[in-house]
């Protein structure tokens, strides 16, 4: 029982490790530092995913806002996107208005990740916010096309 558990522990630190520790960085970014890490219970059934607050307590997902939920969504899928591209040809990555519950600051960390997303890969943002524009072009400079549909 012991060998197998522990073949476990390794197979989940291997697999799991990376995209949770990735996971976790977009998140606090996101979450502009309010979640440092991402925590999975290993030991409940079903496994239950927390965010981990500066301050140490746990939040699980129901404890969550809409918005911060959100967020932990766009982090899990940014974060297994980047592990899948380090080994598979890039493909697009498209986004229709992420942002809808995040509040301008937040947005603005969003974004941040869909730029670093966009040094792998190319990314298309659609949305009919028109706020964020300006925040698009100041975390994307010159980088960013912008095209309107009217």
């Amino acid at each position: 029982a012991k060998l197998l558990r522990w073949s476990i522990e390794r197979f989940r630190e291997s697999k799991q490790g990376p995209m949770l520790t990735r996971a976790s960085e977009v998140f606090s970014g996101l979450t502009l530092g309010t979640f440092n890490r991402l925590v999975v219970d290993y030991e409940s059934d079903p496994l239950k995913l927390s965010g981990m607050r500066v301050t140490g307590e746990l939040v699980d997902i129901d404890g969550m806002s809409e918005g911060t939920r959100d967020q932990l969504y766009l982090a899990l899928r940014l974060a297994a996107l980047e592990l899948h591209l380090e080994q598979t040809p890039a493909l697009p990555f498209i986004a229709d208005d992420l942002f809808i519950n995040y509040d301008d600051g937040r947005a603005k960390a969003g974004l941040e990740a869909l730029a670093t997303l966009s040094e792998m890969t190319q990314v298309i943002f659609l949305s009919h916010h028109d706020h964020l524009v300006p925040v698009a072009q100041s975390v994307f400079g010159d980088r960013l096309n912008v095209v309107r549909l009217v």
